[in-house]
């Protein structure tokens, strides 16, 4: 093959290159991306075997960030966040309450917490081994990255499910400050 057939697709993979660099960081930055999961505080929704070589590798919808936050998500999801105490670290927890509700913190029976306008309430599923909302407070929604849809690795967690709310934490939320989640 001569330099000059060469020449033509070298160019090409070169373009191809530019233009989808930009649309793949666009697209992991605000539409989805794959987020792998260390440490125990959401077992056994997440890392549920800690014996294990390997982690947990999620799909994570970035769609959730801003505005779309209050809209797009609800009590019982996994979300990816911020940690308001370390702006390094990235956290996962599930979202306990939202923006008005009134949550009784872990390890504090007599006292109740309402999570104010733009916060959520977030725990580990683990309690003992999570630094979550019980040790820091209400999160800024402006704090959240992602919401966790479902593992993607390994392969025999593909598509579990990751939504809801653990029934031993319904009690300690009251939606809007009136009942607590199960007796609605």
């Amino acid at each position: 093959m001569s330099s000059g057939a060469a020449r033509p697709l070298w160019r090409k993979a070169v373009v191809a290159a530019v233009i989808a660099a930009p649309v793949a960081i666009f697209v992991t930055d605000n539409i989805v991306s794959l987020q792998m999961i260390s440490g125990r505080s959401m077992q056994p929704a997440l890392n549920p075997d800690s014996n294990r070589l390997w982690k947990d590798v999620v799909l994570v919808d970035r769609m959730v960030q801003g505005e779309m936050a209050l809209r797009r998500l609800q009590r019982g999801d996994v979300v990816t966040l911020v940690s308001p105490s370390n702006p390094d670290l990235l956290l996962v927890k599930r979202i306990i309450a939202m923006p008005h509700d009134c949550v009784i913190p872990l390890g504090k029976p007599n006292s109740f917490v309402r999570v104010p306008k733009g916060h959520c309430w977030v725990e580990g599923d683990e309690s003992f081994h999570s630094g979550d909302s019980s040790a820091f407070g209400p999160v800024s929604l402006a704090l959240i990255r992602g919401r966790a849809l479902t593992p993607v690795w390994p392969p025999s967690r593909f598509g579990a499910s990751l939504a809801g709310l653990p029934e031993w934490k319904k009690s300690r939320v009251y939606p809007n400050g009136s009942y607590p989640l199960t007796e609605l």
